[in-house]
């Protein structure tokens, strides 16, 4: 009996100690899976010009902070020529993809001094280059995804305002990227592409489909990734 007892403890330990490892397994595996895939971006729910939350006040300070807001979101202008001309996907809209030339959110350098040099010459590069720019990012996304983008236009096509969380400015003045015929999955992963190339942390996306307005971040680099698995590995010492 006392064997038995002894063999049932054993087999207890064994299955807690498997338990409590895939435990660990599944949240690290999870962990990465959010990080890895394209899932860095976060409903604008309020888009207000100031980047305001909902006040707290009576009804018609709310009622005048929504429309607001609505007022806001009715500032995208788009160019539907290029609607007609991508290739048999009119079943999506697509939407229109709005970032910053001014490289101001992402850290280049650890030294101050230096990472607004860089930040500067990243700039006029994405000034000046931006056509160039775009039409390798545009032809990464064709080459990595299944669905293709045969058409976009360039231009100003955002006349609002929008304050983003990390105090990027999205106006009139910021370029914008009209793409028709894209899911909303392909239309965020183009955004993160184009974040990563303008260096910036975070794009504006309107999605056409949903009518709905996202911040999309940048692709993870290779200290972020390094971070997060330091942190794995920190949990399973």
């Amino acid at each position: 009996m006392q064997e038995l007892k002894t063999y049932l403890n054993e087999v207890t330990n064994v299955d807690e100690a498997s338990i409590n490892a895939k435990k660990r397994n599944i949240k690290n595996v999870q962990k990465l899976k959010d990080f890895l895939q394209c899932g860095g971006y976060r409903e604008v729910k309020y888009f207000h010009p100031d980047g305001k939350t909902m006040p707290n006040g009576h009804g018609i300070q709310r009622g005048g902070y929504i429309k607001e807001c609505k007022d806001n979101t009715e500032k995208f202008e788009l160019d539907e020529g290029v609607h007609g001309e991508q290739y048999g996907l009119s079943k999506y809209r697509g939407g229109v993809i709005v970032f910053a030339t001014d490289v101001n959110a992402v850290v280049l350098s650890d030294n101050k001094i230096l990472n607004k040099i860089k930040q500067f010459v990243e700039t006029l590069r994405n000034r000046w280059g931006k056509d160039k720019i775009v039409h390798r990012a545009i032809t990464r996304f064709n080459n990595e995804n299944e669905e293709y983008i045969g058409a976009y236009s360039l231009g100003n096509f955002f006349k609002g305002r929008y304050v983003g969380d990390n105090g990027e400015m999205y106006s009139d003045k910021s370029v914008a990227l009209e793409v028709d015929g894209l899911s909303s999955a392909s239309l965020l992963r183009l955004a993160e592409i184009l974040a990563t190339a303008f260096q910036q942390e975070t794009v504006l996306v309107k999605d056409l489909n949903k009518n709905k307005i996202y911040l999309a971040d940048a692709e993870p680099d290779d200290r972020d990734i390094n971070k997060l698995l330091d942190e794995i590995n920190r949990e399973v010492k």
